[in-house]
């Protein structure tokens, strides 16, 4: 029986550059069907995610000026004048920018509770396993825990 996080992990991970155009990532979700990238700088080491709901929030919310948009609705802070929003500023995203640096980790070798009770604790679907040094080695979802039992 399955006790560790290495045991149950997806192993074949599709992770993205930090300094990719977010276009690119957008069709990588959507080609692939994932929720989630871990996002890589250039040692291959972990600095983010991105998750379908951070790219649900790019789409509409430019975070330009503290203007967001919602198509022709504008919802605007006080003393910021909406028609400062570029098209462009909000098709020109890295995925740097779109992504949350905020990312909760495991080791392999962690036991499965470990990863549930984390998952639980925090409600999020997903944990990035990784090595000592931030590599990524793969990904264990709540669903991959849902199938780890008899």
């Amino acid at each position: 029986m399955a006790t560790q996080v290495g045991d149950v992990m997806t192993r074949d991970v599709e992770t993205i550059h930090h300094d990719e155009d977010v276009h690119v990532l957008e069709k990588l979700m959507l080609e692939k069907k994932i929720h989630g990238v871990p996002v890589v700088n250039d040692q291959e080491k972990l600095v983010g995610v991105v998750s379908q709901t951070d790219l649900l929030a790019w789409h509409f919310h430019t975070g330009v000026d503290g203007v967001s948009f919602y198509g022709d609705a504008d919802v605007s802070i006080p003393g910021v004048d909406p028609r400062t929003i570029k098209v462009d500023d909000i098709s020109a995203a890295t995925v740097e920018e779109v992504m949350s640096p905020l990312v909760y980790c495991i080791g392999p070798d962690r036991p499965l509770a470990e990863a549930a009770a984390m998952m639980i604790r925090k409600w999020i679907h997903r944990l990035v396993v990784v090595d000592d040094e931030l590599h990524v080695l793969g990904v264990i979802s709540v669903i991959d825990l849902l199938h780890s039992f008899p």
